[in-house]
């Protein structure tokens, strides 16, 4: 995804995040972290220069979900 269009939904998650109850609020907080992560790690590897890096490994989204593939 692009770092333009992660800070945009970031701040409309935050923004709508402010308005909801308790529940809502941790969830949308956590869904607006994420997009920064993910700001975070592309900044990280854009402009590094090492051909031998490795992307992460491991995603939480896969995790303990192999058998519903």
């Amino acid at each position: 995804m692009d770092d333009e269009f992660c800070r945009e939904r970031a701040r409309a998650v935050r923004a709508i995040a402010e308005q909801a109850d308790p529940f809502i609020k941790r969830r949308l907080l956590q869904l607006a972290h994420h997009y920064e992560r993910r700001i975070h790690l592309s900044e990280g590897t854009k402009d590094d220069g090492d051909p031998d890096r490795k992307p992460p490994t491991g995603s939480r989204m896969n995790s303990g979900r192999e058998d519903l593939a």
